[in-house]
């Protein structure tokens, strides 16, 4: 199996480390208020039940019989040359899928500042790349082999950007199961180029590590620090994408990595000297809308209080932000509460730990302004009925979520 599709393989994994993503922000019944799909990976689509006001087809003479009913708009931009294809399944009904690209030769925004694709819409010069009609209770998308549900993937250059309009028949608040996958054509891309190696082994002969930091949406090389600890022999701070050290010791490192742009990641590998060891460490861009849970932080039963051991979590979230310092995010609480969801009593509490979080970054140095705190209660819950302690904690969660990128 060649190495590059194994990358590849790896990069359609849909994610679930930070679980699904919820689209639900901004009028996003209309191009105008599009939502981002930031990365590939699972999201969920909340339709509002409603048709947009502001975008209008009427100059398309093509897309005369398309009846404006529950829309929903979204955004990609591609991040390399490659292959753009996604799957989705809804609750019934049928389904008007459109697919729309910036018309050629115009670039930049509107005077208005809204996006020039969705200006093109109305003007009737955007390129409709994709025009479908499906039943949304059967999967339905772009691949590699089409038939009467699926068309074929669309190809797109680096920086091009898509907008995805959905049309359900159901004017009902619906959700749409969506899954984007972007095949990189690596073929123009000098790999070797964007490495950076760090070699820390010895002259003498032992096992290996190898430690290699990729970008999560397109498996290439990413330059950063890796911050190793609890080891006997390599201790430290180090540079780089990808790191060689010599093994000889059976131990259980801790890793922390911080890279700028991407969601910083913890973690602890295991090695030892009989064998060699390569750990692919992917790192999630921290882009508009995208969001990851806290974990490590907990509070007191009934309070929002930390536990003891939090701290360390929380001095993780207030580097990133200082490294970063152009993000600002909204935090947010969750809590586990069985019964029906968006109790007064859970919203408080969850509320109350989310800004518990913010007045720590606050004071640590955060400035306020990059700061919001919202609580969720129960409507989110990871497990809606657990059967276990620990699918109940998964549901007291804390969440960031990124809300600007200036």
């Amino acid at each position: 199996m060649s190495m590059r599709f194994i990358i590849l393989l790896i990069i359609l994994i849909p994610t679930f480390i930070y679980g699904q993503y919820r689209v639900d922000v901004r009028n996003v019944a209309d191009c105008f208020g599009n939502s981002i799909i930031g990365h590939p990976g699972d999201y969920d689509l909340q339709f509002t039940g409603r048709a947009g006001a502001e975008t209008d087809f009427s100059a398309y003479s093509s897309l005369s019989n398309i009846d404006m009913n529950n829309s929903f708009w979204a955004s990609f931009v591609a991040p390399h040359d490659g292959l753009f294809l996604f799957s989705g399944i809804t609750e019934g009904g049928a389904m008007d899928v459109l697919i729309f690209s910036k018309e050629h030769g115009f670039s930049g925004r509107s005077e208005s500042g809204y996006s020039s694709i969705c200006d093109n819409i109305n003007a009737g010069t955007a390129v409709i790349e994709r025009i479908m009609q499906v039943e949304g209770d059967k999967p339905f998308g772009l691949n590699k082999s089409p038939d009467e549900q699926f068309m074929y993937g669309l190809k797109m250059t680096a920086g091009m950007e898509i907008y995805l309009m959905f049309n359900s028949s159901l004017n009902q608040r619906i959700k749409t199961q969506l899954k984007v996958e972007f095949e990189v054509d690596f073929l123009g891309i000098d790999i070797e180029e964007l490495k950076n190696v760090t070699d820390m082994r010895g002259t003498e002969e032992s096992s290996e590590l190898h430690l290699l930091l990729r970008d999560k949406t397109t498996g290439l090389p990413i330059k950063g620090k890796v911050l190793i600890d609890n080891s006997k022999r390599i201790n430290g701070l180090y540079n780089g994408s990808d790191f060689l050290f010599s093994i000889k010791n059976r131990e259980t490192l801790k890793l922390s990595i911080d890279v700028v742009g991407y969601f910083f990641q913890d973690k602890e590998i295991a090695v030892d000297e009989t064998k060699d060891h390569e750990v692919i460490l992917w790192l999630e861009p921290a882009e508009l809308d995208k969001r990851i849970e806290l974990q490590g932080i907990q509070f007191k039963v009934g309070s929002s209080e930390f536990v003891k051991g939090s701290e360390e979590k929380l001095i993780r979230l207030k580097d990133f932000l200082l490294l970063n310092s152009s993000i600002h995010i909204e935090i947010e609480g969750h809590v586990y509460e069985s019964g029906d969801s968006g109790s007064i009593a859970g919203k408080r509490m969850s509320t109350a730990r989310a800004k518990s979080v913010m007045r720590y970054l606050i004071d640590s140095g955060v400035s306020k302004n990059r700061l919001s705190a919202k609580g969720y209660g129960n409507e989110f819950m990871i497990y809606p009925e657990p059967k276990f302690d620990w699918q109940e904690q998964a549901n007291r969660r804390v969440e960031i979520r990124i809300i600007k990128n200036e």
